[in-house]
């Protein structure tokens, strides 16, 4: 299941996105309402959470704009206007549910479980196929009372499936429903989750694979099996170790939380502190009260949420005094200090208030480091190599020949795939052995021929023009002569990985089939894309955006392509911005128009995905 949660709280969004992803939600996230906008308009979501008060377009006119234009999904308003009229006027607006902060976790995945089965076919709390049963409520899957341990993916799968038995479902259906639009897993990963399910359940016991693949079009869920004895049908009892555990494993969670945000939330209060002197000296200007409103309005969101109920109500008094013209010397400017200076001291004074979180969990956030996969057999080396890689901050793993490489792309411990390969060929011992150098190659050739390809750094002792030709020929990206030394080959690596990293694509076109179709058909590549159907609104989306490239069509209203070209090239900054031009023009005159207005490509359409990649990919290595 695929959320979209639009707020400007980024606490509040990392705690979201951290407790609904344990629910196996994939999650996207944006802090604007025109970014929401776009997003939901982009990809298919099963369910969105607006916050109220959002820069650039408030939840309300959101919520208005997704139900004018014909989009169904659920919404759930999250704000902290708890009044029966602001509920009003949220349900009006075209929301389904509304959730006040601060709020429960528990009680909000409530709530999503329940709009979510209001929308699905399959309203049953518990899902089944035979004696093999999911319960979405408590994330447990039991098969004949026995209970099955799945990662998050496979959880996903499973239930993707028992929800909508009797779908078919391609690849990119998958990775549309499973993964967040920041995710963009090749195929051969989605079949490992896949295959790995599969052996999940064969190993507890299921006589029969329940999934079945349907050749050239996907999978889908096989007929249900007779349940022979009713006696058998699984309960859902959950033990109550089960549940300590998940309990443990949810406050934990939220602690690295908020270990990540306390000293922005010191910061925060620095800066309501320095409002509220300002106020003192009836020197506040409307700027710096409208944020510290904020900061009051996103504290009384979120405190609640880590378990400081009491701080989170002192915030809401903060925010409603803030709202009214506070005089010098006045009883309300009185009160506003003395709720800051309690505040300030539950939050961060020198006795931590009980409810306080844990100081001692350490958070475990943080960037994704990139992986390199070393295949040799010089362990000396590859211990080098391994050294030198985690200094630079790239994790690593080792296969010592190809068969192992296979082996560990295949098997249970793999979860995702390198971003980039070493392979190390010997010329000089593949000549005593022909079936060796074979092997080596045929590797080379299977990570291109992936989609997208990896990239492989080979290593050879060789420096022939036939030997590099071999090993280019079955798609390696570079050839590295020995002998060379560990940090040169990670230096290497480091490039060949900056080069191949989420790049941002902006694409304007005023064909809204097409730019639904785009991110779907560019999700192997890992683009990150943004459409626009409108080029009144390209220099806002622009620098928003700030894309590393420009997909452009030709024939808009308003403003056409070329024109927005032309005006680019004579931008101080933005003059060497990759363009590439899509359009359904084939006239010869026109494409020579397109490239002298300044554009880097032009490619026809229909659209077909991987030449379209390849060209965007082109276009960005041009002007690296």
């Amino acid at each position: 299941m695929r959320i979209l949660v639009v707020d400007d709280d980024r606490t509040l969004v990392d705690v979201l996105k951290k407790s609904l992803a344990e629910l196996n939600y994939a999650i996207d996230a944006v802090t604007d309402g025109e970014q929401g906008w776009i997003y939901g308009s982009t990809y298919t979501y099963d369910l969105i959470i607006l916050d109220w008060s959002l820069p650039r377009l408030d939840g309300i006119s959101l919520c208005e704009r997704f139900r004018e234009n014909g989009y169904h999904m659920p919404i759930l308003l999250l704000t902290s206007r708890n009044g029966s009229q602001a509920k009003i006027q949220g349900l009006d607006a075209g929301a389904d549910d509304y959730l006040g902060k601060p709020f429960d976790i528990d009680e909000l995945a409530a709530r999503i479980r329940a709009l979510l089965r209001r929308v699905n076919s399959n309203s049953r709390p518990v899902l089944s196929w035979g004696n093999l049963q999911l319960d979405p409520c408590s994330g447990e899957v039991n098969y004949q009372g026995q209970l099955l341990f799945l990662t998050g993916k496979e959880y996903g799968l499973l239930e993707l499936f028992l929800r909508h038995s009797q779908k078919i479902f391609s690849i990119e259906e998958i990775i549309q429903s499973l993964w967040s639009s920041v995710e963009y897993p090749a195929h051969a990963t989605v079949r490992s989750h896949l295959r790995r399910l599969r052996n999940q359940l064969k190993l507890a016991g299921l006589p029969e694979d329940p999934i079945e693949t349907v050749r050239g079009r996907g999978y889908c869920l096989k007929n249900a099996p007779q349940v022979n004895n009713p006696q058998n049908r699984i309960k859902s009892n959950v033990a109550k170790d089960s549940k300590n555990d998940k309990k443990s494993l949810h406050l934990t969670a939220l602690n690295s939380v908020w270990e990540k945000h306390r000293q922005r939330n010191k910061q925060q209060l620095l800066i309501l502190e320095s409002a509220i002197k300002a106020l003192k000296e009836e020197n506040l200007n409307q700027s710096d009260r409208q944020e510290a409103k904020l900061i009051a309005h996103n504290l009384a969101g979120n405190l609640g949420i880590f378990g400081f109920d009491t701080e989170s109500e002192l915030a809401k008094e903060l925010e409603q005094l803030l709202e009214t013209n506070i005089s010098q010397d006045s009883l309300e400017l009185q009160q506003v200090e003395s709720i800051f200076n309690t505040l300030n001291q539950n939050l961060f004074g020198e006795e931590e208030p009980e409810n306080n979180l844990s100081d001692q969990v350490s958070s475990q956030l943080g960037q994704h480091s990139p992986l390199l996969l070393i295949v040799d057999d010089d362990t000396k080396f590859t211990e080098q190599l391994t050294q030198e890689a985690t200094t630079q901050g790239i994790r690593t793993a080792i296969a010592t020949t190809p068969d192992s490489a296979r082996s560990w792309l295949d098997g249970e411990e793999h979860q995702e795939f390198p971003d980039v390969v070493i392979i190390k060929v010997s010329f000089a011992r593949s000549a005593f052995d022909p079936t060796l150098r074979s092997k080596y190659l045929s590797l080379i050739a299977e990570f291109n021929l992936l989609t997208p390809s990896i990239p492989v750094l080979a290593i050879a002792d060789s420096d022939r023009v036939e030997d590099r030709l071999h090993v280019a020929r079955h798609g390696s990206s570079f050839y590295l002569k020995q002998p060379i030394t560990p940090i040169q080959v990670i230096d290497f690596c480091k490039q060949v990985i900056e080069r191949s990293r989420d790049k941002r694509i902006m694409v304007v076109d005023d064909d809204s089939d097409l730019l639904r179709l785009l991110p779907s058909l560019l999700e192997p590549w890992k683009f990150q894309l943004t459409t626009l159907d409108d080029p009144r609104q390209f220099w806002e989306v622009l620098q928003v955006i700030n894309p590393h490239l420009l997909v452009l069509d030709i024939e808009m209203p308003h403003i056409s392509g070329i024109e927005l070209c032309q005006v680019l090239r004579n931008h101080s900054y933005w003059c060497k911005l990759p363009v590439l031009f899509l359009s359904i023009h084939q006239d010869v005159a026109l494409r020579e128009q397109a490239l002298t207005s300044g554009a880097d490509d032009f490619v026809n359409k229909p659209v077909i995905a991987k030449q379209l990649a390849v060209r965007i990919i082109n276009c960005l290595e041009r002007r690296a």
